[in-house]
């Protein structure tokens, strides 16, 4: 059996497999878990340094100050490199180092066992609270994208000049193009292409992680009022809009992220059924490719 082949275990059909494992191996049969790893790593890597040069615009240029904590889009870019970190840390595990519970347990193992994808357990419910997490990771790039180009740049409430946007250098083309596009089009791979993860169940419990998410950054974009005396989003300034509006564009707030929750689970549901051929098995080795 190659390494680089996306199998698992021969457990029970259906959706048995631990959603700790999908995240470690595509959907499709072509992408074998070493260009996984590959793609995992290149993505986690521009991320990362794509970040740190985003961070550095607000800071130097937009002189946001420690408003740029605050941002929305901050926060969820910070969201993505976390979970595409552990995504890729899982993997490379997954495959090259694979933890067993029957290992002796030494520092090595110990250590091999941190870094390793987490076994399901059912009575903590670290699958439900992993999903949702994960969900969060591929909803709100989406959220801020739809916020940026629909709502503020018609209104011309952007930082930089919808007119000066894509005219005053390849920096700030970086910038805008990063901050406000790249994030969907890195959480829609995550979901077509580099995770097995199943549409999102039970969706109550998801709809109501996420709202409670936008809830809390409501609080957080507070806070940052409370720290900065600016609010990112003119629409949570309730000096600006009044309390009754604030509290629809709460709620508004909360409904936008439901229905991009309820895109991403098309969306994956369309993947399934597009790679749901590609289960097979392996004959005489007691594996089944990764069900869709």
């Amino acid at each position: 059996m190659s390494s680089s082949t996306a199998l698992l275990p021969d457990q029970k059909r259906g959706d048995q497999h631990p959603i700790f494992l999908r995240v470690c191996h595509s959907p499709w049969l072509f992408i074998g878990q070493k260009m996984l790893v590959m793609i995992r790593g290149v993505t986690t890597t521009y991320l990362l340094v794509s970040f740190l040069m985003v961070l550095q615009y607000d800071l130097r240029i937009n002189q946001h100050g420690w408003l740029t904590a605050f941002e929305l889009p901050n926060v969820v870019y910070m969201l993505q490199i976390i979970y595409n970190m552990l995504a890729f840390i899982w993997t490379t595990m997954h495959l090259y180092y694979p933890h067993s519970s029957t290992q002796t347990q030494t520092n090595s193992t110990r250590l091999q066992k941190m870094f390793s994808p987490p076994r399901q357990n059912p009575t903590t419910k670290n699958r439900t609270f992993f999903s949702i997490f994960y969900t969060a990771a591929v909803t709100y790039p989406h959220v801020v994208n739809f916020i940026y180009w629909a709502v503020l740049t018609p209104m011309h409430k952007t930082t930089i000049p919808v007119d000066k946007a894509f005219s005053s250098g390849s920096y700030t083309r970086f910038f805008i193009l990063n901050k406000y596009a790249i994030g969907s089009a890195t959480a829609l791979m995550e979901v077509l292409v580099n995770s097995s993860i199943r549409r999102p169940e039970p969706v109550g419990a998801h709809m109501v992680g996420l709202s409670t998410f936008s809830l809390a950054y409501v609080g957080w974009t507070f806070l940052g009022y409370v720290v900065t005396d600016k609010y990112h989003y003119f629409f949570f300034n309730h000096k600006i809009v009044g309390w009754e509006h604030f509290g629809l564009n709460v709620v508004g707030f909360i409904a936008i992220t439901n229905i991009f929750f309820i895109m991403v689970y098309g969306v994956t549901g369309i993947r399934e059924a597009l790679t749901k051929r590609g289960e097979a098995r392996k004959s005489g080795g007691g594996y089944t490719r990764l069900p869709q």
